[in-house]
């Protein structure tokens, strides 16, 4: 398993060059290529939706602002951590597999995923999840992490959202709430309904 490598974001548009000033709005992407996580800023105007959509580094994007004071201290954006964990679900590496189980426990906190069910082999154990007024199935392997596995996998996590509070968040051991049985009528990942 190789590690994640991050590239050192900058404090201002990737595109001008030009610093973002307090209060500022501007647009960050983060780009998935490999095993490289890298995040990207580039202020309104030379923010373009389209060229982004297009290049397929580009995983997902947001909207926000520069921190009054020059604080660097972002709150977490939930919706981001989601696309996030949408953004990777193609991907089969172990740590991405093994970082998606971990957004998937801070989802399933904030109530932004759903247990319908636990599935077991011979080999592994996946959840099968869902999202709120969703029917498609989300199919997530567990792991047995390590309490090391789990620091590194929060670190990595933190560094990708820069500064997030995503440390706190996950203090606290997930509670999993147990899985509806087949004969409640558990979704089976029909498909998605808008």
């Amino acid at each position: 398993m190789s590690d994640w490598k991050f590239r050192k974001r900058k404090n201002g548009c990737v595109r001008c060059e030009r610093e973002f000033e307090e209060e500022e709005v501007f647009y960050s992407c983060l780009l998935i290529e490999g095993v490289t996580i890298g995040r990207e800023d580039r202020c309104v105007k030379c923010f373009v939706p389209e060229e982004v959509e297009r290049d397929e580094r580009h995983s997902i994007y947001w909207r926000t602002r520069c921190p009054v004071d020059g604080k660097r201290r972002l709150a977490v954006d939930f919706d981001v951590v989601e696309q996030l964990f949408l953004a990777l679900a193609e991907h089969t590496e172990e740590r991405i597999l093994e970082l998606r189980y971990l957004m998937s426990l801070l989802l399933l906190r904030k109530k932004r995923l759903k247990l319908v069910r636990v599935t077991r082999n011979e080999s592994e154990e996946a959840m099968v999840l869902r999202r709120p007024r969703r029917t498609e199935a989300i199919e997530v392997r567990v792991f047995d992490l390590s309490e090391d596995r789990s620091l590194q996998l929060r670190e990595e996590l933190t560094r990708i959202f820069e500064g997030a509070e995503v440390e706190d968040l996950l203090a606290a051991p997930a509670e999993i709430p147990e899985a509806p049985s087949a004969s409640e009528g558990a979704p089976r990942g029909a498909p998605e309904t808008a």
